[in-house]
């Protein structure tokens, strides 16, 4: 995986365990085919982080339909893990029962991926967000109804985990 070269370049030695933990977390991960690099890239997005969102698209690793389905998805998260946050503070039992007619067509299509993908980039997204309405209910889903082990869960995390402090290294190095 090239693109994680150009990505730990940005990263200096006071965040050595972020680049190390790049390779750790997303070349060495338990999970399936191109699902760690769609899982990364979603949560990139989520964490704003043009440059590693950049390095993603153009590795060529990730086949069209996955990168629609991971931009999708966290495109989505991005509203959704605002949204249902925003309903639990306003703790407004009156507020909480109306609908959002918030448009989620992207669900539909999933851009284009399987319900499967599309959760763990949806999950990856919202753990990024800090969302824990949409990660409880993106993890429950994988573990219900895709059987995803505890041990995938773990790698869509610590991937969120690993890009999100990487892109935080980023913008504090171009600030």
């Amino acid at each position: 995986m090239e693109f994680l070269t150009a990505i730990k370049a940005q990263i200096p030695d006071y965040a050595k365990d972020i680049r190390l933990n790049l390779d750790g977390t997303i070349a060495r991960s338990s999970l399936e085919g191109n699902d760690a690099v769609g899982v990364a890239l979603a949560a990139a997005f989520a964490a704003k982080c043009q440059p590693i969102v950049k390095a993603i698209r153009e590795a060529g690793v990730l086949a069209p339909e996955e990168l629609e389905g991971a931009l999708t998805a966290a495109a989505i998260m991005g509203m959704n893990n605002t949204w249902y946050p925003y309903l639990e503070m306003a703790d407004n039992a009156e507020l909480r029962n109306e609908k959002a007619q918030l448009r989620m067509n992207g669900y539909a299509t999933r851009g284009g991926v399987d319900q499967r993908r599309f959760e763990m980039y949806a999950l990856a997204a919202s753990i990024v967000g800090k969302c824990h309405f949409c990660v409880k209910s993106h993890a429950a889903l994988l573990v219900d109804e895709h059987k995803m082990s505890t041990a995938q869960l773990r790698d869509v995390g610590r991937i969120a985990a690993v890009i999100n402090a990487a892109a935080q290294v980023i913008a504090a190095e171009a600030a």
